[in-house]
């Protein structure tokens, strides 16, 4: 009996120390991520609306983790589409329900493309799939015109290296589940919604994560943005 209390005493110490050890790694790996979201600048383009692009979302729309503002997606779309104006009104840790009033600051009544890239804080706070569609549909009701809408969300939540091994299953279980009801609301509304849940650069991040993710283990790295773009560039 005393050897089995001796076991479990030397189990009990072992998982001290691991939980000790993924609370620490977690909490300063929040800390990379806080500098690298306050040092985030969204690419922007001043110019009048022959071209125009509106960008709304979370911190992916911002673009943390880009060494610069040009290797974001929305700097790259902007190139790709030679954009004659970039408004930019994401807001790091912004969930879906607040893209309305993102597209509020609108300047203009038409644009070339619109993009919105949103979910991820969704999926970190585990709100429902539902919730994160209902809010998707409701924000579609306010946008302005454009000839184009285009729709991304995370590719898998649970490939980020920032949250311990035992919650990214069910992240990764609930991206899977946004991803099938943004894709739902994109398609009732006529808008594109690109799958990164099938996206081969979904799996090339999640085996390159010391590559495609910046130092926070998070966001994508530049590197990782443009698998983003490559794969959204036939939506354009």
């Amino acid at each position: 009996m005393r050897t089995l209390f001796l076991m479990l005493g030397a189990v009990a110490v072992v998982l001290v120390v691991l939980v000790a050890y993924w609370g620490i790694t977690f909490y300063l790996t929040v800390q990379v991520s806080k500098k690298l979201i306050e040092a985030a600048v969204p690419y922007t383009k001043s110019g009048d609306n022959t071209n125009a692009v509106l960008v709304l979302g979370d911190s992916t729309a911002v673009g943390v983790g880009a060494d610069s503002p040009e290797d974001t997606v929305a700097g790259r779309v902007s190139s790709y589409l030679n954009a004659s104006s970039v408004e930019n009104y994401s807001v790091s840790g912004a969930l879906t329900r607040e893209v309305p009033a993102q597209a509020a600051n609108a300047k203009f009544s038409q644009y070339r493309l619109i993009l919105i890239q949103t979910g991820g804080n969704d999926i970190t706070r585990f709100r429902s799939a539902k919730e994160g569609a209902e809010d998707l549909r409701a924000a579609h009701g306010t946008l302005p015109a454009a000839d184009r809408v285009v729709i991304i969300s995370a590719g898998d939540v649970g490939g980020a290296t920032l949250f311990p091994f035992f919650i990214r299953p069910s992240h990764t279980k609930l991206n899977n589940e946004y991803h099938a009801a943004f894709a739902q609301v994109a398609e009732d509304t006529g808008v594109t919604y690109v799958n990164f849940g099938n996206a081969p650069a979904t799996t090339m991040i999640n085996d390159r994560p010391d590559l495609y993710l910046s130092p926070d283990g998070l966001h994508p790295s530049s590197e990782g943005y443009a698998l983003w773009f490559d794969t959204i560039k036939p939506s354009l």
